[in-house]
């Protein structure tokens, strides 16, 4: 079998003894890179160890680079292999604003990677590249919406409990003085059964429509109480509310930068392939959604057909895809000579790839 492998795009798979997926990887070069593997020193080496456990070796050909890092990636995403876990490529840089789960969800920060590894497939907001900025305006817009940010390991009793209890106080609800925010009126206090789910959930949908740029009312809350404080002369008050409100304009410009990268790559991208294997791609919001084989009519057809189609824009990035986004703006940031292939229309690709195929041929 080792001799039909040969030195092209591709992808690969390393397969355990029952079959699990270990590890995906792609080359440009697959022969080359699965026979480097059996030169690396054992056991100092993480892919010489990775070998050992590796029971079969499958590879698929490609007809590009891109082609086979679009694979990769959605082979990783399917199969979520423990060595590539491990290395947390490229989503381990990154950080995302989630929300967990249960009966009074909370406003999570997490690594990218650690999102993509629970198989969620609610919308996240992000990626962001710090997590500093990210604490203090969740702090603030927690605060403001009455949202908890205590542990998961806090035991949740809203007031819809107390409906399932006839004449019985419920010893859950009967509260001691103890949460600081709550005792504030800073949290709905869903703990103590202070707020009903659904009163809970109504503010958690505020804080989606603020992360998503939809609702300002957080920030002009923190307006007026600064002007408030500022005109009775609490000038210390003030300050904390300006810090506070800066941390809030901090977060909307990043949300910003984040909402114009996810909306704004929406193209047909124009990729040469080998042996003649021309393809095309659809790329909405940063993802490829179809592609076509240049060679084959009726797929470039349907190709066109779907660019006719309006695409809803994402107010957030979906977890699942969210390293295709990352992935894609890669290639083109560190490949900027391919904005030639690039068009808004099908038949605009077409011609950007006739144009670069006249540009390359041999005279």
């Amino acid at each position: 079998m080792r001799e039909q492998c040969r030195n092209e795009p591709g992808v690969y798979l390393m397969r355990g003894a029952h079959g699990d997926v270990l590890y995906v990887g792609k080359s440009t070069q697959v022969r080359t890179r699965l026979l480097s593997y059996f030169r690396l020193p054992w056991p100092e080496h993480r892919h010489a160890r990775l070998l050992r456990e590796t029971a079969r070796i499958e590879w698929e050909p490609m007809p590009s680079e891109f082609a086979a890092l679009l694979r990769e990636v959605r082979l990783i995403r399917a199969h979520l292999p423990t060595y590539n876990i491990t290395a947390a490529r490229p989503l381990d840089k990154w950080w995302v604003i989630t929300v967990a789960g249960g009966p009074a969800p909370r406003l999570r920060i997490q690594r990218a990677s650690a999102a993509a590894r629970a198989r969620q497939v609610a919308q996240i907001i992000g990626p962001f590249a710090s997590r500093r900025p990210l604490v203090e305006a969740l702090r603030v817009l927690n605060d403001a919406l009455g949202l908890r940010d205590c542990t998961d390991r806090v035991p949740m009793v809203m007031s819809d409990a107390a409906d399932l209890f006839d004449d019985v106080q419920h010893p859950s609800l009967a509260r001691t003085p103890g949460c600081h925010r709550y005792e504030t009126r800073r949290c709905l206090g869903p703990c103590v059964g202070a707020a009903s789910e659904y009163q809970y959930r109504a503010q958690l949908t505020r804080a989606r429509a603020v992360l998503e740029g939809r609702d300002d009312t957080p920030h002009q809350h923190l307006v007026r109480e600064m002007s408030a404080a500022s005109a009775a002369l609490s000038y210390e008050r003030a300050g904390w509310l300006r810090d506070r409100l800066t941390a809030l304009q901090e977060l909307d410009g990043q949300l910003a930068r984040v909402r114009e990268a996810i909306t704004k790559p929406s193209f047909v991208y124009a990729m040469p392939g080998r042996d003649g294997d021309d393809r095309l791609y659809l790329v909405r919001h940063g993802r490829v959604v179809a592609e076509a084989r240049c060679a084959d009519a009726e797929s470039v057809i349907a190709l066109q057909q779907l660019e006719q189609q309006g695409l809803q824009p994402p107010t957030g990035a979906v977890v699942d895809q969210l390293d295709e986004l990352l992935m894609i703006a890669s290639w083109f940031r560190t490949r900027p000579y391919d904005m030639a292939l690039k068009a808004d229309t099908v038949v605009g690709a077409l011609q950007a790839l006739e144009r670069h195929a006249r540009a390359h041929a041999h005279p």
